[in-house]
């Protein structure tokens, strides 16, 4: 896990009601720069932000897309402290449009280096000139009261793909201490964009991959880690791979997002990097919902290899559950240190997992690192039946179908966040869960909807759509 951050002390935030209007809130108190690994800080207050998409309608647009940011504090994330940021909103590029899904694609970091996180926003439908499904990539800036404006990073090829924005991923490619951004498209390219500024200036440098990604279908996900400890981070590119003939699913690691890579014989429809051996380098954890499966590798000197990779599944010894055709295991993944043992733990969505006789109602499998990796000893379920979770089970909810993991009060545990689309008939609803030496706790969850986020009271505003795969320095 990153931990290059720093944070500043933040008096004020920002809350933005659905109609765009911004109302300033004192801050509780001043606290330190420093942040530990596993947090997204947008408003510099040295607590995580929860950073999450949906679906809604804007200004009568429908499926224009909206973003929630809900700030962390001494007490975790609450629907009273949210902004919520659509392409309508003053200073961001662009302007709501049906079907544009502002956000699709999400990702963190600091790119400009002022101390605040600033959050990437993918549009991969969004119409550009006469491209239909041209796709956009916005950059919106953190500061003291919140994200504050946007900038436009314009496609370098806009004639030779589609769907650019569709996947991203935020990593220090080059070891200069300032972090890149790693751009996907419609075809087998990505892009590597370093120095972003305000004014949308940036080096740009084309990586063309093995992955066969002319649609979305293939080209599965994005993921940075230093994984072989050489001060760069590397890049995972996840998709169909023809290596004989035959394209079978692959994740091609470059390092430093250049050069000659290495296949590992698993797709990854989710990616996450983290430390879960404590061992200093990042390990890459891949999630395979058509398998019901995940596997971590561990980093070392000479970086992924398939000789140190680990797959678990719900039949795994001491998973909880058990594997069942379509369950989804490993839809989403996310990694930070919820016991705060100093070793990353991971959080694996199950969205279409049967809880007792309530089909799809979906769940979360909490996996903790261990000197030896990645393991099942110790594992925990949460789900909306699980004592002291808010709500209750219900069919084709699909808890889990985003997850996060970041320290929302300060703690020095990551906070489990969970989302399920289809709450409140596909209305959307988000979860926080309190990370503790014994693992994720229910003391203190809260859950919110769109509509008690002031976003939408309407059905199909999906929100939890997503959650950035891709944090940063966070």
């Amino acid at each position: 896990m990153h931990n290059r951050h720093l944070h500043r002390t933040a008096p004020a935030l920002a809350v933005a009601l659905a109609g765009g209007l911004f109302v300033a809130v004192p801050a509780a108190h001043a606290v330190p720069a420093a942040s530990p690994s596993g947090r997204s800080d947008v408003n510099g207050d040295g607590y995580g932000d929860l950073v999450t998409a949906s679906e809604a309608t804007v200004s009568g647009v429908e499926d224009a897309g909206a973003i929630v940011v809900n700030t962390g504090s001494s007490g975790g994330v609450s629907a009273d402290r949210a902004q919520i940021v659509t392409q309508n909103s003053a200073g961001v590029p662009g302007a709501a449009e049906k079907g544009d899904r502002f956000g699709s694609a999400l990702a963190t970091g600091d790119l400009n280096g002022d101390g605040y996180t600033d959050v990437v926003a993918g549009t991969p439908h969004e119409k550009v000139g006469d491209d239909v499904d041209g796709g956009t990539v916005a950059v919106l800036w953190g500061s003291q009261s919140g994200l504050s404006g946007g900038t436009t990073l314009a496609d370098p090829a806009p004639a030779a793909h589609d769907l650019f924005g569709n996947r991203l991923a935020v990593g220090d490619f080059d070891g200069d201490g300032s972090p890149d951004l790693a751009v996907g498209t419609g075809s087998n390219d990505v892009w590597i964009l370093g120095g972003v500024t305000k004014s949308g200036a940036h080096a740009q440098r084309q990586l063309k991959t093995a992955i066969v990604a002319d649609s979305s279908e293939y080209y599965r996900s994005l993921a940075a880690g230093d994984f072989d400890g050489d001060g760069k981070d590397d890049l995972v590119v996840s998709g169909r791979y023809d290596e004989d003939g035959s394209y079978d699913g692959a994740s091609l690691v470059y390092p430093g997002a250049a050069g000659a890579y290495t296949a590992l014989p698993d797709e990854g429809h989710s990616a996450a990097a983290g430390d879960f051996d404590g061992d200093g380098r990042d390990d890459l954890l891949l999630g395979s919902p058509d398998a019901d499966a995940v596997t971590a590798y561990a980093g070392g000197a000479e970086g992924l290899t398939a000789s140190h990779r680990r797959t678990l599944t719900q039949d795994s010894t001491g998973v909880p559950g058990v594997t069942e055709d379509g369950d989804a295991f490993g839809e989403a993944v996310a990694a930070g240190d919820v016991d705060g043992d100093g070793r990353a733990d991971a959080a694996v969505g199950v969205e279409f997992e049967t809880v007792g006789s309530v089909a799809n109602a979906g769940d979360v499998v909490v996996l903790r690192g261990s000197a030896d990796g990645l393991t099942g000893t110790g594992a925990q379920v949460v789900h909306q039946g699980s004592a002291g979770v808010p709500g209750a089970n219900e069919a084709y909810d699909r808890f889990g179908s985003a997850v996060r993991l970041t320290d929302t009060n300060r703690d020095g545990h990551a906070d489990l966040a969970a989302a399920a689309p289809m709450e409140n008939t596909s209305n959307g609803a988000l979860w926080s869960l309190r990370g503790s030496a014994s693992g994720v706790s229910s003391a203190h969850g809260v859950s919110f909807s769109a509509a008690t986020l002031g976003l939408s009271k309407a059905p199909y505003t999906y929100f939890g759509r997503s959650m950035p795969t891709s944090a940063y320095g966070s």
